[in-house]
């Protein structure tokens, strides 16, 4: 199954055993929150990780902090199999990747194949799964298609963030970072209440100079971001809870600017323009707009639970607008009003959803049913593309999307005795979208392309009616034992194209349709008898039907339906502390991911193509060594993410190509006592070069836009908990 696998661990597996040898060697010393069993509710109620027979990869809200992540998108670093991708920037657009399942497209009405929950509810605007994370319990990674229990079919998996919630006693927390480029980073909370009445309030701020070095103006990649969230919780009785939350985020930092690679005769693009300082994190820019993102939500939570069945409802409204101006020839060259290629991205998703959850179980047998309605609107009014190096070329665009999805579901589990249990779940869901698109194309002169009910009829709508479930068997043979094995389906549903679109090479390309998915797996988590040791195994295989595969065409994207994928690969979560005061964590994700039947707009098909952000090998490791001193403690930590060489477009260009790489982090920190810590850190620890995202625009402006991960990046930080 896995034939790659011998080839690819006989060049790699000397980093491992180099990292796993430089752990054994430090010296022996308190086991701590990494080591810590947690609570998960992965399958819609509390559970440990080691009785959940699926692939999660959960951290506690302590062990984000020692780990010292801070943004969405860092969780992948130590998460097997998991890619993020930054295509623009701080606060923008992100491609979620696990397992190779994942999407690449940045326009705004599309969803990612990933599915993002925040406290339950779901997050379908694509600008706004760049945030904050603060004052969170954990988060969990759920592995493989969710087509069961959770609202959004994802074909890929999920990731559940789940905020520190209001209780009776008084605590608050402050943490105070100080680091490169100018950076002030704060966070903090307070909460408490009586009885019945709870509340928290929690906010967080990061302010950074940006970290590339602009030649013609002010520097780009920096940070502006400010988050709030407010949490009432009523308790009136035992049985009954109401929880109410609000929250707001706003980023507001100057736009990303991308490293220029001319790709025509001579490394030149096609204005004669040339970045060949050798500098990767400094350019010519002479375009530095806005990069502004706003997230207002409030959701309500409404539990009762008796002795054997319990009711939950929860409601969230969620707002995202987005506006971004790019340079995107990246270059200070001015054929007259500014810089040659000017787009300005502009898009609002207004969102509404809401659960109806049954639940109920004994000691052999638990099961949740419920009913899901998930309502999107996305305007895309004001996306705008302005060829100022091409003559009078502009684009102006307007799209209206609406979504609309319902959805029956119900899974239980059985346990035949104490080491047979069985577990099945339906999913039924009835999606529809409806999509009004115009391109107002000035050319010397005025030509309107309309793609609505009103030009093309029934093309105009896309309707999905799915069934998807699962089917899995866990087996005990010992306590210290789960083996599990599964068969789940899930679907992404079908869609509409947006952008700057040529409707002579587009339109025949709308709607695509859905994505479907076929996943068996086949794992083990284990754990010796002094609970210092465990191990999480999993080995997949995908079947995967119709990828909704992107590629690019001109200046704008495109998404086709691929006629075949085919996925399989393993994980691999060592979590360890052989010794006193000392753990360690080792982590390995083996992939191979391919695609046939790759249709382009100009007509080509492509066969046997790398899937996007799909490395055939990744690692991680983390070592943390504690000396205690009395009421104090000193800490020593490095941690290290290691991936194989990626693709950033289906169609495999080399320009569109980042080779292996290694990112190491280090800190130490001195915990004063209970309440005070103050720790220095350096993230990118040897100043690491690598690509997070590319767009290859050879073919029509003659470069390749290049976006770098961050420099080295030192600092302090100081943190009190009462």
């Amino acid at each position: 199954m896995f034939k790659n696998a011998a080839i690819i661990l006989m060049g790699y597996r000397f980093k491992l055993v180099l990292f796993a040898t430089a752990v054994a060697l430090l010296p022996a010393v308190s086991q701590s929150a990494v080591l810590d069993e947690m609570t998960v509710t992965a399958q819609k109620r509390e559970q440990a990780l080691s009785d959940v027979g699926v692939s999660v990869t959960a951290f506690s809200g302590d062990s984000l902090r020692e780990l010292n992540m801070t943004n969405s998108v860092d969780i992948s670093a130590q998460t097997p199999n998991f890619t993020i991708g930054t295509p623009v920037g701080e606060g923008n657009n992100p491609s979620f990747v696990l397992r190779g399942v994942g999407l690449n497209d940045f326009n705004d009405n599309n969803e990612s194949n990933i599915a993002v929950y925040v406290d339950e509810v779901y997050r379908s605007a694509m600008a706004g799964l760049t945030f904050q994370m603060f004052d969170l319990d954990r988060v969990e990674v759920l592995r493989g298609p969710q087509g069961t229990l959770y609202g959004r079919n994802a074909t890929g998996g999920l990731v559940h963030f789940v905020t520190r919630k209001p209780t009776e006693d008084l605590d608050a927390y402050a943490d105070l970072t100080l680091g490169s480029n100018s950076q002030v980073k704060f966070e903090g909370a307070i909460g408490g209440g009586s009885e019945t009445v709870m509340g928290r309030l929690s906010v967080a701020t990061n302010q950074a100079d940006g970290y590339v070095s602009n030649r013609a103006g002010a520097d780009p990649n920096e940070a502006d971001n400010m988050a709030l969230r407010g949490q009432l919780l009523f308790k009136p009785t035992e049985q009954w809870s109401v929880l109410l939350n609000a929250h707001w985020s706003d980023a507001d930092p100057r736009a990303a600017a991308y490293q220029h690679e001319g790709t025509d005769v001579g490394g030149l693009d096609f204005f004669g323009y040339s970045d060949t300082d050798g500098d990767v994190w400094a350019g010519d820019y002479d375009r530095t707009g806005p990069l502004e993102i706003e997230n207002t939500g409030a959701s309500i939570s409404i539990d009762w639970q008796g002795d054997a069945f319990g009711i939950a409802w929860i409601t969230g409204y969620e707002n995202v607008e987005k506006f971004h101006q790019e340079d995107t020839d990246m270059s200070d060259l001015d054929f007259g009003g500014g810089s040659l290629v000017r787009p300005d991205f502009a898009a609002e998703t207004d969102q509404l959803t809401s659960e109806l959850r049954f639940h109920g179980g004994n000691d052999k047998l638990n099961w949740v049913a419920g009913l899901y309605y998930f309502d999107s609107e996305v305007d895309g009014t004001g996306t705008r593309l302005d060829l100022g190096g091409l003559g009078d070329v502009n684009f102006d665009v307007a799209y209206l999307q609406d979504t609309t999805s319902y959805a029956v579901f119900g899974q239980f589990d059985y346990a035949f005795n104490e080491q047979w249990q069985v577990v099945a779940g339906l999913r039924y869901t009835d999606e529809e979208k409806d999509y009004t698109y115009i391109n107002t194309e000035t050319n010397f002169g005025a030509f309107v392309y309309e793609f609505s009910p009103a030009t093309v009829g029934s093309l105009a709508s896309q309707s999905d009616d799915v069934v998807s479930g699962k089917l899995g068997l866990n087996y005990r043979p010992t306590e210290d034992w789960l083996v599990f094995a599964s068969v789940s389906t899930a679907f992404k549903s079908g869609g509409f194209n947006a952008g700057f679109l040529d409707p002579s090479l587009d339109f025949s390309n709308m709607p695509f349709d859905k994505e479907e998915l076929t996943s068996f797996e086949l794992g083990f988590k284990w754990a010796n008898a002094s609970d210092t040791i465990r191990l999480n195994t999993t080995a997949f295989y995908y079947d995967y039907e119709d990828l909704q595969a992107l590629s690019f065409e001109g200046v704008s994207s495109f998404i086709s339906n691929a006629s075949d994928a085919e996925i399989y690969g393993a994980e691999f979560e060592l979590i360890a502390s052989p010794v006193e005061n000392f753990e360690m964590i080792l982590g390995l994700g083996i992939l191979d991911a391919s695609a046939d039947g790759i249709s382009l707009a100009d007509g080509s098909v492509l066969q046997n193509r790398n899937l996007v952000l799909a490395p055939d090998l990744q690692m991680n490791g983390l070592a943390r060594y504690s000396v205690p001193m009395g009421a104090s403690a000193l800490v020593f930590q490095v941690d290290a993410t290691y991936s194989d060489e990626v693709y950033f477009d289906i169609v495999n260009q080399p320009v569109a190509r980042q080779s292996s790489y290694s990112v190491w982090n280090a800190q130490v920190s001195y915990q004063i006592n209970h309440n005070f810590e103050v720790s220095g850190w350096v993230r990118n620890l040897t100043d690491e070069e690598y690509k997070v995202y590319t767009f290859d625009f050879s073919d029509f402006f003659g470069f390749n836009q290049q976006f770098y991960g961050p420099p080295r990046w030192y600092g302090v930080s100081l943190s009190y908990q009462y």
